[in-house]
């Protein structure tokens, strides 16, 4: 059927019902998306739909297969390999699909082979997961002459949806779900189901292409007052305390949802906003961009790393500047502290569907939170840590308490009541391996002093919370090994065990 007589060679057929893309569109596109390590050469085939594509590199063959599906301009088109077989199918295609909403319980090898027969293909592959095992990634075989499959129930009243979004789909039907076709040319009704306890939506819709959300980056930079005291007056150079807030939020329409935040600090001298550096292209640039674009990315929550790292140019240069400007206008001669506080808000645009799955798995989050202070509670008060009736009861009441008895499955309760059972017997053990706390009267007579400016240069952060040292900080020094931590840090430390947590120096126990 092909005249390919190089190993090096790939052919590939639009999928669809109307005119496929241009010769010259379809080389453009697909050049850009494989990126190659060498040279390609295409030739368009009689029937129009179809193209051949030779390699002089055989890696760059593999790689493509790999990656598959591509599209041009929204139109599949299938690629396979040209010397697979004598008769080549192009009524089927390799996708990357993720499971969206699945709930912790059902995060297991078990629910592999129920997952494989709801996506349509009982040979899918596991590829992993991500975000704390809430996405699981198949690598699936479709058949392009059915209809996508865009997810399933679960739950005893089969009232909790879970969604599969797939990689590079391209264009499909929103009314019955087939690729190859739009919605103009397609006589069927859309297909609805319930979208939460009050409202429905479309079975198919945008919300099955695994695409980036569209997100926004604003940052407020604010001055906090001064608490140092004295302390300012060690310091020998100017320089800024900084407090990093991170706050997502889920915006749907007129609905906002605040996802997450989380506070660190950072520091650095007001020289550096002056202080060239050379880069790798050969051009320079001020120092402050390297520092505060290391310091945020390494204190950005994992769950929002990759927006921080897409929107980081901009939140650097806006911040250097803002910088420049407070330390020109705020900063007087005798300043040599100043502390900020600075708010960077993501805001994640979301269709309703995919913002009711969000809302699932912020509500699930919530529960193990709530989970968690049980466990907590239950083993500072010794409570019959063995019944496991008594923790069933316990987090299904929890669960009612807080409104969400859609997500009360008897198989979630049975198995997080057993789990959590277990973990309170781990930390019950562990307290009683855990040594005598040390004799206060020792540790109260442990060597304390004020954090000045030159120790902040000089110490060592406190590898108890790996916090630096900070300017007017109270910090204690050990006699043994010298090492210096936060004195609220190293006594809580030493009312559970008596050894310093860095040489392991065992002080006087408490009697």
């Amino acid at each position: 059927m092909f005249d390919g007589s190089s190993s090096h060679c790939l052919v590939g057929k639009f999928f669809t019902n109307s005119t496929p893309p241009s010769a010259a569109d379809t080389e453009q596109t697909l050049r850009k998306r494989w990126v190659l390590s060498g040279d390609m050469t295409v030739k368009k085939l009689d029937d129009g739909h179809t193209f051949l594509f030779e390699f002089t590199q055989k890696n760059d063959k593999e790689k493509i297969l790999k990656r598959r599906p591509y599209n041009v301009n929204g139109v599949l088109i299938v690629i396979k390999d040209l010397n697979s077989s004598d008769t080549i199918d192009f009524t089927s295609d390799s996708f990357l699909v993720a499971v969206v909403g699945l709930p912790l319980y059902l995060c297991t090898d078990d629910f592999l082979p129920t997952l494989q027969s709801q996506v349509g293909d009982n040979n899918a592959v596991f590829l992993g997961t991500s975000n704390n095992n809430r996405f699981i990634y198949l690598r699936v075989d479709l058949d392009l002459k059915k209809p996508l499959r865009p997810g399933f129930y679960i739950g005893q009243k089969q009232n909790r949806y879970v969604g599969f979004k797939y990689w590079n789909l391209g264009d499909f039907c929103y009314n019955c779900g087939m690729i190859g076709h739009v919605k103009g040319n397609c006589v069927h009704l859309p297909l609805g189901r319930a979208l939460n306890a009050t409202s429905v939506t479309h079975v198919y819709g945008p919300w099955l292409r695994h695409s980036p959300v569209e997100t926004s980056c604003q940052i407020n930079l604010m001055i906090l007052p001064n608490d140092v005291g004295e302390c300012e007056k060690s310091l020998t150079y100017p320089q800024f305390c900084i407090e990093v807030e991170f706050k997502m939020l889920a915006v749907c329409n007129t609905i906002t949802e605040s996802a997450t935040r989380s506070i660190s600090r950072f520091r650095f001298p007001c020289s550096y906003l002056y202080t060239e550096t050379e880069s790798t292209d050969f051009t320079t640039t001020s120092k402050a961009y390297e520092v505060i674009r290391r310091e945020i990315y390494e204190k950005t929550p994992s769950s929002l790393g990759y927006v921080i790292v897409r929107h980081m140019p901009d939140v650097t240069e806006s911040l250097v500047e803002e910088l420049k400007l407070i330390q020109k206008e705020k900063f007087s001669c005798d300043d040599k502290w100043l502390t900020l506080k600075l708010q960077i808000i993501l805001q994640y645009r979301l269709t309703h569907v995919d913002h009711e799955t969000l809302l699932s798995i912020f509500r699930e989050r919530s529960i193990e939170r709530e989970i968690e202070f049980l466990i907590k509670k239950r083993v500072e008060k010794n409570e019959n840590l063995l019944s496991l009736s008594s923790w069933e009861d316990q987090i299904r009441e929890l669960i009612s308490e807080m409104g969400f008895t859609r997500y009360m499955h008897h198989s979630y309760v049975s198995r997080r009541a057993y789990k959590a059972m277990l973990e309170a017997i781990e930390i019950e053990i562990a307290s009683i391996r855990c040594t005598v706390p040390a004799d206060r009267s020792t540790v109260c007579g442990l060597k304390r002093f004020k954090v000045l400016g030159p120790d902040m240069d000089r110490l060592d952060p406190c590898v108890i919370c790996t916090e630096e040292m900070f300017l007017a900080e109270e910090a204690t020094a050990m006699s043994c090994c010298s090492r210096v931590f936060h004195r609220s840090c190293i006594e809580k430390w030493f009312q559970v065990g008596s050894k310093c947590p860095l040489c392991g120096f065992m002080l006087p126990l408490q009697q």
